[in-house]
């Protein structure tokens, strides 16, 4: 029997040739993101170096997203010390995937990792946001993780006690009417299995539908699939040959 998507990105990452459903692993985190709730996961990642004698060090800057959108401008005295330490941590451990409150370079962390091209197809990604699973639209097993996790993740480039998700596939073929978008598709999604119906689990968007929506509609229904529970949304990579678009070798589902 063949892998699922979420499957074949985490067998992946953990360096296995095949996973289940079921299966607890500790895969390699291809992108860690942040907002302000950055400080939280600052003050764990400080105390597990605490005492060691070992330099708090990032596994790799390069793999760090941290993006200030949540509370822009600062609303309280503490708000702007926490963006404070955390501009002091993003220059003292050399991350370049930071983007302040600036217009030039900030905006909604959802949009900036793909608009940036943070995020890739197959890719683990990890942020200390719920609706990290918007990151699905573009091929990757993305999922909310806590502060404590993510501090984790800093250290040591991997999740721990992963336990690989079973999937529910999503088939959705036709066309749109006139004034009917993704949202209203995820909507009406989320009504049909319930606020917990996947719960713990992914749903993987597939048919003519899902083929034809823009990048926009696709960072939607990923969103909005935790509203339904689930630890993540993914859209398997498609191609386009001679003028159709068709999933790529390694998106097969079970």
């Amino acid at each position: 029997m063949g892998m699922t998507v979420a499957e074949k990105i985490l067998a992946r990452a953990a360096g296995l040739s095949q996973v289940s459903a079921g299966a607890v692993l500790e895969p390699a985190v291809d992108l860690a993101m942040s907002h302000e709730n950055a400080a939280l996961a600052l003050n764990q990642f400080n105390e597990m170096f605490a005492g060691t004698g070992l330099e708090s060090k990032v596994w790799d800057p390069s793999k760090i997203a941290i993006i200030f959108d949540h509370r822009v401008p600062a609303e309280t005295a503490k708000t702007a010390t926490n963006q404070k330490k955390i501009r002091e941590f993003v220059a003292a451990q050399g991350i370049t995937k930071f983007h302040d409150i600036r217009s030039d370079e900030g905006g909604i962390c959802h949009q900036i990792l793909p608009e940036n091209g943070y995020v890739r197809p197959g890719y683990v990604v990890v942020g200390t946001d719920s609706h990290t699973t918007s990151h699905g639209a573009m091929g990757s097993f993305a999922f909310g993780v806590g502060a404590t996790e993510m501090a984790a993740v800093w250290a040591l480039g991997r999740m721990l006690n992963v336990e690989v998700p079973p999937t529910i596939k999503v088939v959705v073929d036709g066309d749109f009417p006139p004034l009917v978008s993704a949202k209203d598709l995820i909507l009406y999604l989320i009504g049909l299995v319930s606020a917990e119906g996947a719960n713990f689990r992914v749903i993987e968007f597939h048919g003519r539908a899902i083929r034809r929506m823009s990048t926009s509609g696709r960072l939607v229904i990923c969103n909005m699939s935790v509203e339904a529970g689930a630890t993540s949304g993914i859209v398997p990579r498609m191609k386009r040959r001679s003028g159709t678009c068709d999933k790529r070798p390694g998106s097969q589902t079970s």
